[in-house]
């Protein structure tokens, strides 16, 4: 997962580079076939007449103006399906997390994820701070919606788990850390995670009572945060 730098940034940030650029070409391919199409009719109705090189005339001049056209067209469509860099867009957001301003980073974050709903990276970022203020269930979902746009990344699959473990069950956990080691198998904390997914395969097979004993549990939220309940 970046954290820092820039972002490869594809079209529209919405995974859709290869089926934009498909668009573009296929409309394009679709586009040439109807005009050779059209233009085989016409000419073949006015061979032999005196509109025969006045309409061929004009068939090169349309079949110039389409081309021209298509070019300009794919090319946009190319251009959107290009992989690009964009700055680093969580700087901010990053620093209020530093100072402890985890309402601040919440609100930040928050209008990042509106801009680019598809970015796995910006529901982690949300995700965690909604996590530092209490917020344990907006936490998951946008921990899950990390996992959903960019499955490929551990570090939301870890921090899932570790909250489904703090509130319910080492089987609640399990799937997300092994999924997190297999992305991370290097993982510092390997040896704890394994031995919460061994816990919940007792667990799971009936050879454990579900529920973690000495497990640390998430401290109540500081006063007027999000999460605090009156």
């Amino acid at each position: 997962m970046v954290i820092q730098g820039s972002l490869d940034r594809h079209a529209l940030l919405e995974g859709m580079n290869l089926s934009l650029l498909g668009l573009g070409i296929g409309t394009a391919f679709l586009a040439i076939l109807i005009a050779a199409i059209g233009t085989g009719f016409i000419i073949r109705k006015v061979r032999g007449t005196e509109s025969e090189d006045r309409v061929k005339k004009w068939a090169r001049i349309g079949w110039a103006g389409l081309v021209i056209y298509l070019a300009i067209y794919v090319g946009y469509f190319f251009h959107l399906s290009s992989p690009r860099k964009v700055p680093y867009p969580f700087a901010p957001g990053d620093r209020l997390v530093a100072k402890g301003d985890f309402n601040g980073a919440i609100r930040f974050y928050g209008k990042i994820v509106k801009e680019y709903p598809r970015m796995g990276l910006a529901h982690f970022k949300l995700g965690m701070a909604l996590r530092m203020v209490k917020a344990i269930g907006p936490s998951i979902k946008e921990l899950k919606a990390a996992i959903r746009y960019d499955p490929d990344q551990p570090e939301p699959y870890f921090a899932l788990g570790s909250i489904l473990w703090t509130q319910g069950t080492s089987r609640d956990a399990m799937p997300y850390f092994r999924k997190g080691l297999e992305l991370d198998p290097q993982n510092r904390q390997r040896l704890f995670f394994e031995k919460i997914i061994k816990r919940g395969e007792l667990e799971e097979k009936g050879l454990l009572k579900p529920g973690s004993d000495g497990r640390p549990r998430l401290s109540p939220p500081a006063p007027g945060t999000v999460g605090t309940t009156p």
